[in-house]
């Protein structure tokens, strides 16, 4: 059973960040979709409780002599770029079509970890990326304006796909040097300071500072931040940078596409949102791969995926 623990912990995370795309559109709506004071009133809150943890002696952080830079790399993509596009999005695209787009990320993190890290899938593996690929290219059949997608919320979608996937590979690399506790501590303290000062200065130009906090009266302000700042800035981050050091990287890629399936139920059946037939087959397919390659979980390519990555870190 300790084995499937990694595996379990990045299907909870997943979970969790797909229903971050309802309470992204539900906090956006009340700042008037202002981006960066989401991002700012979320990661404040998640570096507050984080911090908590350390003051109480439950969790330590050691950065002293080690290369830190790497962790900063990370931050760089992921949150101070991805979470800019990913939040955007949200005003220009259905959560339902986000989360769908989101699936192809297996492949391009795939892609991204054979050119960083050199890990490569096993033939099995990449059957069941091929599958959820296969899922991707049905539900791109239907047509953009009748789903409610527009142009400009692809063109965000895509650029964060890019970024996310480029995070989760660094991320993975950093793993092998640091815990999960430090690698998410300092990248959403990066998010806190960054999102915080440009959204205080912005805000001091146009308006008192003293009505800076009015959002948190608004109950579905409060629970969005709530749910984005604890939910997904500590919990989901911290479980999936678990996964990513323990899971060999094909499998860990293929469980984040559950995510997806997430996104688009909470966008239907929450958002009340439009969702076409060819879109139920293809979300079908997509968990079809999700199953095949959890399915598909061995736990000797496990050790030897964090040995050669261990490896290949010290080795640089």
């Amino acid at each position: 059973m300790k084995k499937y623990l990694p595996l379990l912990a990045n299907l909870v995370s997943q979970v969790l960040f797909g229903f971050a795309y309802l309470f992204m559109k539900m906090g956006m709506a009340v700042v008037n979709q202002n981006t960066v004071k989401f991002l700012s009133f979320r990661f404040t809150l998640g570096f507050l409780v984080m911090s908590l943890l350390l003051i109480v002696g439950l969790k330590k952080v050691h950065y002293k002599a080690r290369p830190i830079g790497l962790i900063v790399l990370c931050g760089l993509f992921n949150p101070l770029i991805s979470q800019i596009l990913e939040t955007t999005s949200t005003t220009y695209a259905p959560t339902s079509q986000i989360a769908m787009y989101n699936s192809i990320l297996p492949v391009i993190m795939l892609v991204f970890s054979a050119l960083i890290n050199h890990e490569y899938p096993t033939r099995r593996q990449f059957l069941f990326v091929l599958v959820t690929v296969l899922g991707v290219f049905i539900t791109t059949l239907v047509d953009k304006a009748e789903s409610g997608m527009t142009t400009l919320g692809l063109v965000l979608i895509i650029a964060t796909m890019l970024a996310v996937s480029i995070n989760r590979v660094l991320v993975r690399r950093a793993s092998a040097q640091f815990s999960s506790f430090e690698i998410i501590y300092l990248t959403t303290g990066m998010g806190a300071v960054a999102f915080t000062g440009v959204s205080l200065g912005s805000h001091a130009l146009t308006a008192p500072l003293s009505t800076y906090f009015d959002g948190l009266l608004c109950p579905e302000f409060a629970i969005a931040v709530l749910y984005m700042g604890i939910g997904s800035c500590v919990c989901a981050f911290l479980l999936m940078t678990y996964a990513s050091a323990n899971l060999p990287f094909a499998v860990y890629a293929s469980t984040c596409t559950l995510s997806t399936v997430v996104g688009i139920l909470s966008g239907v059946f929450l958002l009340h949102e439009v969702f076409l037939p060819v879109e139920i087959v293809g979300t079908i397919v997509i968990l079809a791969g999700i199953i095949g390659i959890s399915f598909s979980y061995d736990k000797q390519d496990a050790e030897g995926n964090k040995f050669h990555l261990k490896k290949t870190s010290k080795s640089k």
